[in-house]
């Protein structure tokens, strides 16, 4: 039944998010600072965001997980609809990823990640469920594919593809024939290595051409269709082995320097010369590249911190996966911390040079507020799943 027991609550997950939160309004005030007055509001809209998924998340805690079972075939196709309904309106730089509505702006890829895993987790925790047929992997695998074409059509990939990893744990955990799952990994593995060759050796636009000094008649490879010039761009930079201070190159590079100018101790708070000089972009430095400004000004020792307080996050729900009452509760819970993981392991990874330059926020740190509020949510639903915990 609904309601919160204070002694079962994990307080401990509480506490951290707080603190992540906290940071993350410190530090995305740092990010919009040039001088005293003239700061903008990023950080104030950050804070309501933030209480408004906090007012949410105890709400959720409230609510009896179990309930979700019968409510996620309805949560699942609204989400849906919603991702369908964002190619009506205009596109904002170039992408159809969000709904316009009075004083706020709805992502709703944000929302379709946790909805596709409840709706994952209702269908394969059902008691009379067969999961060795090749049935039960196909429908499962057609929830996964519907919201991650319809993100990938708006373009937004990285969001798309990080649901991948979080659905494969939950398909793992209820023990999907192995054969399937790894016949599915290997083919997305073929897939991404002849992508990004095929984006390496690709013949460049006419304007590319002629600024690299590169004879169009050298290239053999048509461009690659579908993806956007700037995603290709992105892979492009990632596996050139120069340095490129170009539009795609640019913010890779800045991110790297801030990182690694940090040093041990930082700069100080508001003292991040990429910041506010703006090397390290304002348009970015509080969303996708957050790290960035709380690895320069906190140096190695606030970057590790930030790492403790998300391992430490990360293990409070994988502790509650493994405490859940029955197995709806544990694939959601499994589900929801492989999704906090790729997203932090993304984020973190594209600003020290790892992994491509892609649009992953990091969570409870970066400025926006669907994906804050989504993610308060979700850590709400492991709130309630733990405090129905089995006690061992």
């Amino acid at each position: 039944m609904n309601g919160i027991a204070p002694k079962r609550i994990d307080w401990v997950m509480i506490s951290t998010l707080i603190l992540l939160l906290i940071i993350s309004t410190l530090f995305i005030y740092s990010a919009q600072f040039q001088a005293i007055g003239s700061v903008g509001s990023t950080w104030q809209r950050q804070l309501t965001f933030s209480l408004v998924g906090l007012v949410l998340y105890w709400v959720a805690a409230w609510f009896d997980y179990r309930k979700l079972i019968r409510l996620a075939p309805w949560i699942y196709p609204s989400t849906l609809l919603l991702l369908l309904l964002v190619f009506l309106f205009p596109a904002v730089n170039g992408a159809h990823r969000w709904i316009a509505l009075p004083g706020f702006t709805l992502q709703p890829s944000e929302l379709a990640k946790p909805a596709t895993l409840l709706m994952l987790a209702a269908y394969l925790a059902a008691p009379d469920r067969d999961h060795t047929t090749h049935r039960t992997f196909l429908i499962s695998a057609a929830i996964l594919l519907c919201p991650l074409l319809l993100i990938a059509l708006e373009p937004d990939l990285s969001s798309a593809l990080v649901m991948v990893p979080a659905a494969l744990a939950i398909f793992l955990y209820a023990d999907i024939k192995r054969k399937w799952i790894l016949s599915a990994i290997g083919t997305l593995l073929l897939a991404a290595t002849l992508l990004c060759g095929w984006i390496k050796y690709e013949a460049p636009l006419p304007s590319t051409a002629d600024a690299q000094n590169v004879p169009t008649s050298q290239w053999k490879l048509p461009p690659v269709p579908l993806l956007e010039p700037y995603q290709k761009e992105r892979i492009r930079v990632f596996l050139s082995d120069e340095v490129d201070t170009a539009d795609a190159g640019w913010n890779k590079l800045q991110a790297q320097v801030a990182v690694g100018s940090g040093g041990f101790r930082g700069k100080g708070y508001l003292q991040g010369s990429q910041n506010i000089l703006g090397f390290l972009p304002r348009t970015v430095a509080p969303t996708d590249f957050i790290f960035c400004v709380i690895a320069e000004e906190m140096g190695f020792i606030g970057s590790l911190s930030i790492l403790l307080l998300y391992t430490l996050l990360l293990g409070r729900c994988l502790r509650t996966a493994w405490r859940a009452p029955d197995e709806f509760g544990r694939m959601v819970a499994l589900g929801i911390s492989t999704l906090l993981f790729c997203h932090i392991f993304i984020n973190i990874a594209m600003t020290i040079g790892l992994l491509p330059i892609t649009g992953l926020p990091l969570p409870l740190m970066s400025y926006g507020g669907s994906f804050m509020i989504s993610t308060l949510v979700a850590l709400g639903i492991i709130q309630s799943i733990y405090q129905r915990r089995r006690i061992r």
